[in-house]
């Protein structure tokens, strides 16, 4: 008897409609599967005739065929357990299950007929073409993926024989509708997980001193641009960028959604357990040693990277210079377009990449070319070829650049002066990106470094005398086309923080401080 099962794979993070097609007749007993399954998806038939086997259900015996459709399309993982069970269950006669074909099936199964959360859920959710209609039976491990999408009917079950149970007394009737963000968003931060609850983020009221360096990481925030922090070892670099998702923005539902399907369709096997849905900015940190793949993604199982991981986020690399070159080139797409398209033989997955890239380096290989009271033992050419390490057009894509001035011990004593908190830096930052909601509304861009060139000449509002100063500027410094519509961006951003319609002089003024460093 021939039956076909509804369910899903990932491509990327993309989930992508897939009809497991169950034929089981009478002849040499037998098991074939065919559709392109990779290994896991091979090795599914002992795992799932073991679990059938736990609920006394027997489905052997019979002359059996699988066929995975689409046929072009790579299958893997272990998404496709709980379909083919179904599948085999139905088609051997063991099961009668109403309203079969506006089920969808995704989960993974073990021995003893247990289901496990798999990865991608949300985006199986998110694609069902009509979520009044459709059913999504899950594990009860994703069932607080599948409660973020507004609408969708879905059934969970812990083990093989409770669903089972729950298809022949008809799941579309015990079907349950998902509340949607908004619950799932209030139950969280009732939760504390809001920004003013985490734990171990430093205050920049603890940072003492470097007041300029504290203010281009406020216009950063505010304008979610690119930043890179140049000094001396200990000087504070790490610990000001680590004070950084303190004042940033909360995110919108929107944002939420996006970032936590990247999350959820990256996850290994080891975070199947713990899914939080993704509440604040992601804070990525990959270390100096990172790969390519490991940072844009790829690989063989095509995952997202750290840059896709920070999307609506910060990716923050310290110690700049000791990436491999060709990783930091890497990046100089993303952080120009949002995203990242990476092509195979299977086809080319796109992932959304839209994040503030924040970097931290020595001005040179011993690191005190810089410092005031040590000098500097490095050759010039060897100082040189450290800075070159920073390609021209990598650099020209970070809106601010700022020297770390090294502290004078005098300001650690215990009378010092406290400056101000990360929340009342917050509260600016928030006031300046509402601005930016309100003025970017009706575009596909929501802050002010994502703007185009022709979105920057339309929102900066130059006065002639203004517009000549900018241009008589960027001359001077030698900035590219690129350089200058960034250097108007972040004054747009600080004319924001102001609360001014218009882009002044002394916006750019302070934007042109940005734009370069001295060693």
């Amino acid at each position: 008897m021939f039956h076909r099962i509804r369910s899903y794979c990932l491509f990327g993070i993309k989930a992508v409609p897939v009809s497991v097609e169950v034929d089981a007749s009478q002849g040499l007993p037998g098991f074939t599967l065919v559709g392109l399954p990779d290994n896991a998806v091979r090795e599914s038939r002992e795992r799932v005739v073991s679990a059938i086997r736990s609920i006394d259900k027997v489905v052997t015996g019979f002359r059996t065929t699988v066929n995975l459709s689409p046929a072009d399309l790579r299958k893997e993982g272990s998404a496709l357990d709980l379909p083919l069970a179904i599948g085999l269950l139905v088609a051997t006669g063991e099961i009668e299950v109403p309203d079969l074909e506006r089920l969808v099936f995704v989960g993974e199964l073990s021995l003893d007929g247990l289901l496990k959360p798999v990865r991608g859920v949300l985006s199986v959710a998110m694609s069902l073409p009509d979520r009044k209609r459709d059913v999504l039976v899950v594990p009860r491990g994703n069932e607080r993926e599948v409660r973020l999408v507004e609408g969708v009917r879905y059934v969970c079950a812990d083990s093989l024989k409770e669903c089972v149970g729950v298809l022949e007394k008809g799941a579309v009737s015990k079907a349950v509708s998902a509340a949607g963000l908004a619950a799932a968003h209030g139950a969280e931060r009732g939760a504390g997980q809001g920004y003013a609850c985490i734990q171990g983020i430093p205050d920049f009221k603890n940072v003492i001193g470097m007041e300029g360096v504290k203010r281009a990481l406020e216009v950063a925030a505010a304008g979610a641009h690119n930043f890179l922090l140049v000094g001396s070892p200990g000087a504070g670099k790490s610990l000001c960028a680590k004070c950084l998702p303190g004042i940033l923005p909360e995110m919108t539902d929107e944002e939420i959604l996006e970032t936590t399907r990247i999350h959820s369709c990256a996850r290994a096997a080891g975070d199947m357990e713990c899914f939080k849905p993704v509440m604040v900015r992601p804070i990525r940190t990959p270390h100096h040693s990172a790969s390519m793949v490991s940072l844009v993604g790829g690989g063989v199982h095509l995952r997202p990277g750290e840059a896709s991981m920070a999307h609506n986020g910060v990716l923050f690399l310290d110690e700049l210079p000791e990436f491999n070159r060709s990783v930091l080139e890497a990046l100089r797409e993303p952080m120009e377009e949002g995203l990242i398209s990476v092509s195979r033989a299977s086809g080319t997955v796109v992932w959304p990449a839209r994040f503030m890239m924040g970097a931290a380096m020595n001005p040179c290989p011993c690191g005190y070319a810089m410092d005031a009271k040590r000098s500097c033992t490095c050759l010039p050419e060897a100082r040189k070829r450290y800075q070159e390490k920073i390609s021209g057009p990598l650099l020209d894509r970070i809106d601010i650049q700022v020297s770390v001035p090294s502290v004078e011990a005098s300001q650690f004593a215990s009378g010092a002066t406290i400056s101000e908190t990360s929340a009342d830096i917050r509260k600016r930052v928030c006031e300046a990106r509402a601005l930016q909601r309100d003025r970017f509304k009706n575009l596909p861009f929501k802050t002010n470094a994502e703007m185009s060139s022709e979105a920057a000449k339309s929102f900066c509002r130059l006065s002639a005398a203004t517009e000549r100063f900018a241009i008589s500027a960027a001359d001077k410094m030698g900035l590219s086309a690129r350089g200058y519509f960034r250097l108007l961006k972040v004054g747009r951003t600080i004319a924001d923080l102001r609360g001014s319609p218009a882009v002044e002089i002394l916006d750019l003024s302070e934007a042109l401080r940005y734009r370069s460093f001295r060693s």
